[in-house]
């Protein structure tokens, strides 16, 4: 195949890719999230240990880095493990049953479990570290967690809303910035 008939060829494929990413995204950007969020159970971050954000990150203002330390530094923003809650319960509230059950845990060295409240489909490539560095408020995206009892996940992770931000903030539209 001489070398203009190949120039054209991957011209062509190039611009259905990019055709068919914009199919894709018209057809998701108002599409629910694939992935239900769990029934709210009352308390936020059911699990092994009952966990209130309206007191921690509400009523003390603790920064969600402080606990979701691997935001700033990887893809994921993580979760404490039960010996960093225990920096502070060690002293504070170690009467009350949760604070014993987590201490229990602790001891046991028996890793927390977690109902997983925020994920978005297997396709999509997001970095918490991104974000963060991109001065992104975590509350742009999970809402208010410390005004929730029960951390639910208020806004949908649609591709149509994270457009509208990459849009309103100049970040790449470009399909393999978020899709691998």
């Amino acid at each position: 195949m001489p070398a203009r008939a190949r120039t054209k060829s991957v011209l062509a494929l190039a611009v259905a890719a990019m055709v068919g990413c914009l199919v894709i995204a018209t057809a998701r950007s108002e599409a629910p999230s694939t992935t239900p969020a769990p029934a709210p159970s009352g308390i936020a971050g059911v699990g092994d240990v009952p966990f209130d954000h309206t007191i921690h990150a509400g009523k003390y203002g603790i920064p969600c880095l402080d606990c979701h330390a691997f935001a700033d530094k990887s893809p994921v923003a993580g979760i404490p493990s039960g010996r960093k809650c225990m920096g502070c319960h060690k002293f504070v509230d170690k009467e009350k049953p949760a604070v014993q059950t987590l201490a229990a845990h602790v001891e046991a060295g028996e890793p927390l479990r977690w109902q997983r409240v925020f994920s978005v489909p297997d396709f999509v490539y997001f970095s918490h570290r991104m974000h963060v560095r991109a001065n992104v408020a975590c509350a742009e995206c999970h809402g208010d967690v410390g005004a929730m009892k029960t951390v639910v996940q208020g806004h949908p992770f649609t591709m149509g809303r994270c457009m509208g931000c990459h849009k309103e903030r100049n970040a790449t539209h470009d399909c393999l910035g978020c899709h691998k």
